[in-house]
């Protein structure tokens, strides 16, 4: 048998960096050597995540191993263009901040600003979401992972764009919940202040608006965030105006054709739920069409599907690995 890939977690204490962790651990083809932190440094990853007891003995590094097969850059915007230049020129980076996912350099640069080693090092990453960028992924030395509103609206919107039948300004309504705001408490983002609110926020300039749009091959998009009460998930709304009339079915045909071969991608009949998706891979989709309008509902978890389990998935790929290995649990059924 193969040896198993050796992987290594930087910036393991956050939420999306523990869900790595427990995905890695129950994954047969990868051995999790190593784990980084900041401030968690020199704990176990089991005192800091006592769901992990008994599943690893590891503790938090404060430097990245030197002996890694694969990098997770789990880490703060900035830090990971800081830090992979540094890394093994062998190694393959997987990376889920946002400091490379952005091609236009003007554009990287103003959401999350950009050294001139990453800038160099930004040409080698392929943006990682499996379902669009398959091919490329598989042959990347580095891959950038889709940032959690994007992957959501990103495979809302693209067979529509793919097909050429959007003609105007995408509108995409997202609600997401408190985990997505990372372990850190901060005012207005702390559970406690957000458990009974629900607030837009950032109006034209969230981040993930040029990821989308970069995406679906350029379209004008309006991205509107939204604070749920929701601990995990992701709901989009996207609003697309088309170059003609649709009926729900030719809707549902032109998705049913996109995403049958997609492993994660479904299809239901009614609203999606991101109660249905929590703790998997999946992405729910449900149609509704009137003339010349398309309204598209997906749900996701933030911290599978939009973090660590799209990051698995585009490990497998990379290394041939089916790309249901490690990811093929069913979503928490309460």
């Amino acid at each position: 048998m193969p040896e198993p890939i050796r992987c290594a977690v930087l910036g393991g204490s956050g939420y999306i960096g523990a869900e790595l962790i427990r995905l890695l651990l129950a994954h047969p083809d990868a051995d999790l050597i190593a784990v980084t932190a900041g401030e968690q440094a020199g704990r176990r990853v089991d005192e800091v995540y006592p769901s992990l007891r008994g599943f690893t003995g590891l503790t938090y590094g404060k430097q990245p191993p030197g002996e890694a097969d694969v990098y997770f850059l789990c880490l703060p915007h900035g830090e990971a263009r800081r830090i992979a230049p540094s890394l093994p020129s062998s190694a393959r980076l997987i990376d889920l901040s946002g400091d490379f996912r952005l091609k236009d350099p003007v554009t990287a640069e103003a959401h999350y600003g950009r050294g001139e080693g990453a800038r160099a090092l930004s040409e080698q990453f392929v943006y990682g979401v499996p379902e669009i960028h398959r091919g490329r992924i598989r042959e990347a030395r580095a891959v950038a992972v889709g940032g959690c509103f994007a992957t959501c609206a990103i495979l809302s919107c693209r067979p529509l764009v793919d097909r050429d039948l959007v003609d105007g300004q995408i509108i995409v309504d997202g609600k997401t919940g408190s985990s997505g705001s990372g372990r850190r408490p901060r005012p207005g983002t702390h559970h406690p202040e957000r458990a009974g609110s629900l607030v837009a926020y950032e109006p034209f300039t969230h981040r993930h608006t040029p990821e989308i749009s970069q995406a679906l091959r350029g379209c004008e998009v309006i991205f509107q965030p939204h604070s749920t009460p929701l601990v995990r998930g992701v709901f989009t709304t996207s609003y697309l105006p088309l170059r003609r009339e649709v009926t729900r079915e030719s809707l549902t045909a032109i998705y049913a054709e996109a995403y049958v071969k997609e492993p994660f991608v479904r299809l239901v009949e009614k609203t999606p739920d991101v109660a249905h998706v929590r703790l998997s891979n999946l992405i729910d989709l449900s149609l509704a069409a009137a003339g010349r309008t398309a309204i598209v509902f997906g749900a996701i978890d933030n911290l599978i599907k939009g973090g660590a389990g799209q990051a698995v998935q585009c490990f497998n790929i990379m290394h041939g690995f089916p790309e249901t290995r490690g990811l093929a649990s069913a979503p928490a059924c309460v």
